[in-house]
C-alpha cells in the first residue's frame, strides 16, 4: 500500500515537472509552460485558456506553500523525536504517519492542477503537451550526451 502510494505521488511530481520542462529548456524564465510563446503557439491557447491556468496556477502554488510548510514542521517534529536519546518507537511512527499525511496533501495539490491544466486543455491539446515535454527530454538528453562524449575526448 505505501509502496503504492509513493510511487503515485512520485509519478505526479514528475509529471508536474514535465510539463514545467519545455518552458525552462527553451531560454525561458517562466516556470508557467503556457507562457511560453512557443508553448502556446502550439496549443493555439487563447488568452482566456491563459487567465484561466493563470489563475489556477497561483491558487494552487498559494495551497502548496502552505502545506510545504506542514511537511517541514511535522519533518522537524519526527527529526527531533528521533535525536532523542531515548527513543519512543510509537510517537516516531505517529510523527512520520502527519509527515507522510503532509506529504500526501501536497501530492494531491500538485495533481489537482494537473487536473485544471488538462481539464483547459482538452484531451488533444494535452496529448501534443506531453510530446512537446517527449521531444524536449529526447534534445536535452542528447545534447548531455553530445557534452559528456566532448569532455571525455577533451579528458583523453
Amino acid at each position: 500500500m505505501k509502496l503504492k502510494r509513493t510511487l503515485g505521488i512520485v509519478v505526479v511530481i514528475v509529471t508536474v515537472l514535465a510539463l514545467t520542462g519545455p518552458a525552462m529548456a527553451r531560454g525561458s524564465s517562466k516556470w508557467r509552460w503556457w507562457q511560453n510563446d512557443e508553448i502556446v503557439t502550439q496549443l493555439k491557447l487563447t488568452p482566456e485558456e491563459i487567465k484561466e491556468l493563470d489563475e489556477a496556477y497561483v491558487e494552487s502554488r498559494r495551497r502548496m506553500l502552505e502545506i510545504m510548510g506542514r511537511v517541514e514542521a511535522e519533518r522537524f517534529k519526527l527529526e527531533e523525536l528521533l535525536s532523542r536519546p531515548k527513543i519512543d518507537a510509537a510517537a516516531i511512527r505517529g510523527q512520520n504517519r502527519k509527515m507522510e499525511s503532509a506529504r500526501s496533501d501536497l501530492a494531491e495539490e500538485r495533481l489537482d492542477f494537473l487536473l485544471k491544466s488538462r481539464e483547459v486543455l482538452g484531451h488533444e491539446r494535452f496529448q501534443k503537451l506531453t510530446e512537446i515535454q517527449r521531444q524536449w527530454r529526447e534534445e536535452r538528453q542528447k545534447k548531455w550526451g553530445q557534452n559528456r562524449k566532448q569532455q571525455e575526448s577533451q579528458g583523453n
